[in-house]
């Protein structure tokens, strides 16, 4: 069982994709709306907050990524949703191919890979992505193009 549990989600409008970004060490850095669940927090709660909706309703899970960072286990859900309630102006709408673009930059793969492969197709809905270490590459079930497969 993961010792810490995390939550991405793909947001759409059309066929444009709500990212968000963050400045760290200098560079701007965009990645889906979510982040670590606190204890006792409700899994979609963050993803609302970053998203800038009221609340968020899942409509499907997209993915499964499981990993240790920093000695802790994690486990992350993603979740493609719709936003409920006035959209606050956060984030950017990005259309899709640029949102590919922007995730594929990003440095963490637990984000980067699931997120990617979804968007561009390769990754089937409800895949589980597996990290044994961080610089490695993932073990997917189902399998994914380009990736290994249990």
């Amino acid at each position: 069982m993961a010792e810490q549990l995390a939550v991405g989600a793909v947001v759409r409008r059309g066929k444009d994709v709500l990212l968000v970004s963050e400045t760290l060490d200098g560079d701007l850095v965009w990645a889906l709306p979510g982040g670590a669940v606190g204890p006792g927090e409700p899994l979609l709660a963050k993803v609302a907050q970053e998203a800038g909706f009221t609340a968020v309703t899942a409509e499907r899970l997209l993915w499964i990524a499981r990993y240790t960072a920093g000695g802790a286990g994690y486990e992350m859900f993603g979740f493609e949703v719709t936003g409920v309630g006035p959209h606050d102006g956060s984030g950017e709408w990005v259309p899709l191919a640029a949102a590919v673009e922007r995730l594929g930059r990003m440095w963490f793969a637990p984000i980067r890979e699931p997120a990617v492969g979804y968007l561009t197709g390769r990754a089937r809905v409800a895949t589980v992505w597996t990290w044994a270490a961080l610089e490695r590459e993932p073990v997917t079930v189902p399998p994914v193009g380009g990736v290994r497969s249990a």
